[in-house]
Parts: C-alpha cells; structure tokens; sequence
C-alpha cells in the first residue's frame, strides 16, 4: 500500500516525488520505444496500403511527395480524408511514401513535405539523416520543400525564443540548462516562478519551481535538453487560464482553439466547460484575429511555412508567445467541441493552399471560399 505523501517527513516525500517522476519518465520512455518497434512491425503494412492508396496517382502529375515515418503514418489522415471529401482533383496529387524513400524518376514532382514529428533528429538521428539526403536531391531537382527538417529545431522553446524575441515579440524567458550545478546555484537569473521542461518535442514532465530550494528536486539527468522558463501569469479575472492558438500556412493564417483551464498548465483534463466558454471560444476563431502580422513575422522568424503558434493574453492586452509547433495535431471535434470543426477545416483548407501555391499550380476558388467563410 503506497504511503499518503503529506504523512511522511519532508525528505521522504521528495525522494518519493523523485520516485515517481523516475517512473513517469521511465513509462514515457518505454511507450516512445514501443510505437518504434510497433512502426517498424507494421512498416510492410503500411507499404501496402500506400500503395493501394497511390493507385489513383497513376498519370497524375505533377505531384506531392509526401514522406512519413511509419511510427506516425496516419498522423494527418483526417486532413486527407477532407480533401478526398472536397477536393478530390486535389487529393489525387498527394504521393504517400515512408522513409527511407528512394525516388528514380523525379519529373512527376512539383512539392516535397515532410510529414514528420519536430524536430526529427530528438527521435531518430538515421530518418533525420534520411531526411536529409531526400531535401538535398529535392534542392539538386528545383523542387520546393515545406517545412524543411533542417529548419525544424527553430522551433525549439529556447530557439524559437531567441528569434521571436529578436523579432520584437513578447516571450517568456528561458535559458538551456547546460550545467546542473550552475542551475541550482543561480537559476540562470531567470525570476521565480519559473518551470523546467524538454527544450525539444511536445508534452512531457514540467517541473515547477516557486523556491530556490525546489531546483534541488528536479531529476535533471534524466531530461535530455532540459530548459528553464519564466512563468508568466496571464490568469484572466476570473481565475481562469487562457491558452490560444493561430495557425499559419504560408500567408494565411487560421485562428485555432482555445484552451481554457483551471490550472497554469493549459493542456489535459483541467479544462472546464460552459456555454459561456463556449461562445468565447466561437468568438475567437470566428473573429479577425488583431496580431496575425506579428505571427507572419514570427513565422518568417522561425524560417518556416507552417506552424502553429500557442499563445497567451496579458491584462494589458499584449500577447506572449508560449510555444511553435510546426508538426500540430489537428483533429476533426466531435461531442462538446463540434463548434470546433469550421476552424479545422479553414486549417485543411489553408494547408491545401499552401500546398498548392508552392509548388504553382492554380488554387481552386473553394479554398478561398472556405478560408472566408465566416
């Protein structure tokens, strides 16, 4: 029977903290090798259905060559899905491949895009050198490339930082924690609170630290590029914790959802619901969105084409750049969140034309028609 953590002395409830993080960390781990071993298990599947899915393509052209990892091949199924729905002509010039991708023939190919998770050598170092080798002969054949995996790590918390702040946008501190004792020791003169999490990749343990004496507890071993970060309070009036998201596709940006919790950690469960909220949300990425040049520069910032910005709101109305993700999980809303799905298709809609402008080919008139709609 595990022990109730207030009814131990203060040092046995940091070790069991530690414990448990270790755990924690030691589970997410395992589960990352897991959907390794479980792509490379069904690579050959994959194969398969890619080309049954590829089968329309032939005569088509030109064309897309989208690659995956078969860790994540599905991953924007549901944006292929939409387009095979709305734009099938379109959907048609969409090659699937897996990596390693060995192309003979190059003359089909108007477009590459790398459909993999930032930045790509965090979670194999042998597809991000894959990666690689295909951008190069893509650059040696002129054809353009969305998102580069070479320009992915701008996304990183303390990257993304840097330059955004160069760019004259509001972020909050940070600081690469390159030396554990240096740390603890001076906190890297960022203000308490302040927190630590991975500098690279999405989700993950955060460590929040509100005294000196918390930085001792953190397991910074066990954290690959740990980065500490300032918190910023933009808790609203009414206690409540705002989180928005505006996607950029090129020149078009998209407001997203809006994330509200209870805690200052604005993702999971913590997030409560009402009409109010709701009609908040609608309002939000129904409206004009009043920062969308800022984003386009951070964009340009970044050396990106598509990315998602989250972002949060101070009472003096300014914003405060939280995070980039160039590789966002967008998902079709059901139940609750269906008010959602206007918002996610304007984001299919814009990445379909980001698409399609890249690599020059004419944009239907109902992807304007779709990003417009309001």
């Amino acid at each position: 029977m595990s022990l109730r953590l207030r009814s131990l002395p203060r040092p046995l409830r940091s070790l069991q903290r530690t414990l448990r993080t270790r755990r924690k960390l030691g589970r997410r781990r395992r589960r990352h090798w897991r959907a390794r071993l479980r792509g490379l298990r069904r690579y050959p599947l994959v194969l398969l259905e890619d080309r049954r899915r590829n089968r329309p393509l032939s005569g088509v052209e030109p064309r897309f060559l989208v690659v995956r990892h078969s860790s994540l091949p599905g991953f924007f199924d549901p944006f292929l899905d939409w387009l095979e729905a709305e734009l099938p002509e379109v959907r048609q010039r969409f090659e699937l491949r897996l990596l390693p991708c060995r192309v003979r023939d190059w003359s089909p190919y108007a477009l590459h895009v790398p459909w993999l998770q930032d930045p790509v050598q965090a979670w194999s170092r042998r597809a991000y050198a894959r990666a690689l080798t295909l951008g190069k002969a893509c650059d040696s054949h002129g054809i353009p490339i969305v998102n580069r995996v070479d320009k992915l790590p701008n996304a990183a918390k303390s990257e993304a930082a840097r330059r955004l702040h160069e760019a004259g946008l509001r972020t909050p501190r940070m600081a690469r924690i390159e030396d554990a004792a240096a740390f603890r020791e001076t906190l890297l003169d960022i203000p308490l609170p302040l927190f630590v999490r991975e500098d690279w990749g999405h989700g993950g343990p955060v460590f929040r630290v509100d005294r000196p004496r918390d930085a001792e507890k953190i397991p910074l071993h066990l954290l690959a590029r740990p980065v500490a970060i300032e918190i910023v309070d933009v808790r609203s009036p009414d206690g409540l914790y705002r989180k928005y998201r505006y996607l950029v596709a090129g020149d078009a940006g998209i407001p997203q959802q809006l994330h509200v919790s209870t805690s200052w950690i604005t993702r999971g469960s913590r997030n409560p619901f009402s009409e109010g909220l709701r009609d908040e949300e609608v309002a939000h990425i129904e409206g004009p969105n009043p920062h969308h040049d800022a984003f386009q520069q951070a964009r340009k910032a970044l050396e990106l084409d598509f990315v998602a910005f989250d972002y949060g709101i101070e009472p003096s109305g300014s914003i405060v750049v939280w995070e980039a993700n160039p590789f966002p999980y967008i998902q079709v809303p059901r139940g609750r969140r269906s008010h959602r799905a206007p918002a996610v298709e304007r984001a299919f809609a814009g990445m379909t034309r980001l698409y399609l402008e890249r690599a020059d080919l004419a944009v239907p008139s109902r992807i304007d028609e779709v990003l417009h709609r309001r």
